[in-house]
């Protein structure tokens, strides 16, 4: 039996999120085909069956905190994964034989490309964003991610096709592309359902602090106390004792999205998960800077299209004066405009058809 093999980037949740939706499509849509996903998110974030195993497939970014590049860090990082490279290649390459890989998907480690090309099989990407655009923005001012940028490419010029997203920096590295949806997880119930489902309370707005994985441990949250009007939620329990308006709810939200529609506003720094989140739910955003990440600027103009959506100064986040920035989000008059929310379909329709004319093919 051949099997599909998933490579996912260390980077954040929002890749794992997104391409636990494919799979689950691939799962339902071809029961009998062999999914495996290599990936450091947990492996309650993916869908039963899939077979998980741990890998950090990639370096990414190190950050001090979600809203904070370490660049030296990620320098340090770089190199200790560097120096190891030929022998995690070799042991990819081990692996995709051992399950019986036709296909290979990375979102978007250039270690998955690199894998698949040195075993012969087909690689597709699935992204917003490569690593050699995200490298190349820091080259002026940090020479050595220029050499990272580049090694990135050399990987990602044997894709034989990306699949790529809406809200996408430069992409033609890729030989092939071919635009799909948004791949977002959709809440169709009304905004009270789920708020009643997680008891949260229908009397005032609730807004959602939505940081990611990596979270903010500079919010002073007990500032929160001087804006009684809102009911503040957080899957991240604060050091210092929650002041009365703050909800603090479970860490492992497999249903993100279903609190994200649940409240009537998201505090986040834009990454693409919480943005298609955001979009889908239909929930306006306050969203604050995330420093020189070069994809900021196209999720934003993302966010200010779609729907209400108002920038937070990160000085106003840091000092915990968000009242004023949410009233104002609040009174804004500015209709949904938001884009197709199929992407998950789309791109497992293109996997199972590039894996059909391999079989022709073999």
């Amino acid at each position: 039996m051949h099997s599909l093999v998933w490579y996912v980037s260390a980077h954040g949740y929002g890749h794992a999120v997104r391409s636990a939706l494919v799979l689950d499509v691939l799962r339902r849509r071809a029961p009998t085909l062999a999914l495996h996903v290599r990936a450091a998110a947990p492996r309650w974030l993916f869908p039963p069956g899939v077979r998980y195993t741990e890998l950090a497939a990639d370096f990414g970014l190190a950050q001090h905190d979600s809203v904070t590049i370490d660049f030296p860090g990620t320098l340090a990082r770089a190199a200790a994964f560097r120096a190891t490279w030929s022998a995690r290649v070799a042991a990819e390459v081990d692996y995709l034989r051992q399950v019986n890989a036709a296909l290979v998907v990375g979102d978007i480690p250039p270690l998955a490309f690199a894998a698949a090309a040195a075993a012969g099989l087909p690689a597709v990407g699935l992204t917003n964003f490569s690593w050699d655009w995200i490298y190349a923005s820091y080259a002026a001012t940090w020479p050595e991610f220029a050499a990272l940028a580049e090694a990135a490419r050399a990987t990602y010029r044997s894709a034989a096709l990306l699949l790529r997203l809406p809200f996408h920096g430069d992409l033609s590295v890729f030989p092939r592309r071919v635009d799909i949806p948004l791949v977002a997880r959709v809440a169709p119930r009304p905004r009270t359902a789920y708020r009643r489902q997680l008891g949260l309370p229908l009397d005032r707005p609730c807004v959602l602090l939505s940081f990611g994985g990596i979270g903010l441990e500079r919010f002073p949250y007990g500032r929160l106390a001087a804006w009684p009007d809102y009911l503040f939620v957080t899957t991240e329990a604060p050091g210092d004792a929650p002041p009365p308006n703050l909800r603090v709810l479970p860490a492992h939200q497999t249903a993100y999205h279903e609190l994200v529609r649940a409240c009537d506003v998201v505090i986040t720094k834009p990454g693409y998960g919480i943005v298609a989140d955001c979009l889908a739910a239909r929930t306006p955003v306050l969203y604050t800077d995330r420093g020189p990440f070069p994809e900021y600027p196209i999720l934003v103009a993302a966010l200010e299209a779609s729907g209400p959506a108002l920038h937070l100064p990160r000085t106003a986040l840091l000092a915990g004066e968000v009242g004023p920035y949410l009233d104002r989000l609040l009174a804004l008059d500015r209709p949904w405009h938001v884009p197709a929310l199929d992407g998950a379909t789309v791109a497992a329709e293109h996997l199972l058809a590039l894996l059909d004319r391999e079989r022709a093919g073999a």
